[in-house]
Parts: C-alpha cells; sequence; structure tokens
C-alpha cells in the first residue's frame, strides 16, 4: 500500500476506539512512533496532552504535519468523538488535510499485509454481549472485507467465521476476544489463531497507512461532514441533561 505521495507524507494517526489510545507518527515511509496508553476513564484528559509529547520527543512541532487521520470506530462513542473533534481541531488550525478511517481495517492492516491471503478478524468488546467485528484478507496489496462490518453476538460471529472454510487459518485479534468464550475458544482449533496478548495490541499505525493511501487516491475528507461509526444507534445518543 503504497504510492509516490508516500515517500514525502508526514501523518499523524490517532485511534480511541477502545480503551487502548493509539498514536502514530508516520515520516514518508519511516514510522518514528507507534505510541500507545490504556486509558481507565476517558480518552479526553490524556490526549492532547500525549500528542505534544509525541512531537516533543521528536523535535517536532504541528504545522509540520501533511495529515491527520484518526479511526472513526466502531468502538467507544466517547473514545470515537474525543478523537475524532482532536483530530479535526488540529485539521483545522493548521488548515491541513483531514482523512477517517476503519479502525477495525486499520487494526487488522498491519498483520494483513505481512501475511498477505490470510485472513484477520478483528473484534472490539462492544458490550452488552456484542462485538463490533469484521473479517479482512490483503490481496494484490489492498485490503479487502470478507465479513462486513457490524455488530455480533459472539456466538454468531463464531459460527460465520466457522462456516466460511478458508484455506487459511483466520487470525483473531482485538479486545473483544478474549471476554466471550465462543470466540476465546476458536483459537483452540486448526482453523484459527490467536496470537498473545503481547502481540496483539492497538494501533494506529493502520490508520496513518490506510489514510495515506487515501489522500493519494481520493483526496481528504470533508473536515465538517466527517462523523464517526457508531454502528447501533443507541451509542450514539448524548447523555440527557438532568
Amino acid at each position: 500500500m503504497t504510492s509516490p505521495q508516500s515517500s514525502s507524507t508526514r501523518v499523524l494517526a490517532i485511534d480511541a476506539a477502545t480503551r487502548i489510545q493509539a498514536l502514530a507518527l508516520l515520516d514518508g515511509d519511516h514510522l518514528l512512533e507507534n505510541r500507545t496508553q490504556r486509558v481507565r476513564y476517558n480518552h479526553g484528559s490524556a490526549l492532547l496532552t500525549n500528542i505534544e509529547a509525541l512531537f516533543e520527543a521528536h523535535a517536532l512541532a504541528l504545522n509540520q504535519v501533511d495529515l491527520f487521520a484518526v479511526g472513526l470506530g466502531p468502538g467507544s462513542f466517547t473514545g470515537l468523538r474525543v478523537a475524532l473533534a482532536s483530530a479535526k481541531a488540529l485539521a483545522r488550525a493548521h488548515n491541513k488535510p483531514i482523512i477517517g478511517v476503519s479502525s477495525l481495517a486499520a487494526a487488522a492492516l498491519p498483520l494483513a499485509i505481512s501475511a498477505p491471503e490470510r485472513p484477520v478478524c478483528v473484534a472490539f468488546d462492544a458490550r452488552r454481549n456484542e462485538v463490533y467485528a469484521a473479517l479482512f484478507i490483503a490481496r494484490n496489496n489492498a485490503l479487502d472485507t470478507l465479513l462486513p462490518e457490524d455488530t455480533y453476538a459472539p456466538h454468531d460471529l463464531a459460527e460465520k467465521l466457522s462456516a466460511l472454510n478458508l484455506s487459511a487459518p483466520i487470525t483473531l485479534l482485538g479486545d473483544g476476544i478474549a471476554p466471550y468464550p465462543a470466540l476465546r475458544n476458536l483459537g483452540d482449533t486448526t482453523a484459527f489463531h490467536t496470537p498473545p496478548s503481547s502481540l496483539n495490541p492497538p494501533s494506529a499505525l493502520g490508520v496513518a497507512l490506510l489514510a495515506r493511501e487515501r489522500l493519494a487516491t481520493h483526496g481528504p475528507d470533508n473536515l465538517v461532514a466527517l462523523e464517526p461509526n457508531y454502528i447501533r444507534p443507541s451509542d450514539a445518543r448524548l447523555p440527557s441533561k438532568p
């Protein structure tokens, strides 16, 4: 997933779809840093501070960014809002383009492109005994979707994945695997593979790579119109006023 523009584009990528706040700073084809932090309560209090610390560590200024990239979910309602609001504010302040991408696709991308033709299922815990999930595979230097992004009951997702009978084992990623036996137990079969948790952290690198490719092929998103992908309508409601 490279383009002529990729060799010079500097990207700040933000993803807060889960309890892990992820930042990536990409300078052309060189990953300067991929930074993650587990957030106990909400992303708002730490995000801008962490962005400032990231740029200080590399002696860079935010106005040196060429593209602001953000994960649009699905995932945590609050996390998605905070990440998108921050990315929009930075893009507006520095008059730079912004692109939003699927957080599920971004999580799958680094592993998928390192092992083409090997399917990757990403599942984020959506609570209420559901997961946000999708199944991807890298083909011809692009990420294809084999099972669409949606909310799934863990048992239903396990059945759908098993019924595909794919030739290569499916790698299972995301914080929606371990809490649910129907998905967790898939890792005990030869048709599935679950990496150790240390090899499965959320990452904003995929956000940066997908956004950079989109900028080269389709141009930037409309800053005003860009919205998170909540999938579940109930997650998109603001708390009622007292």
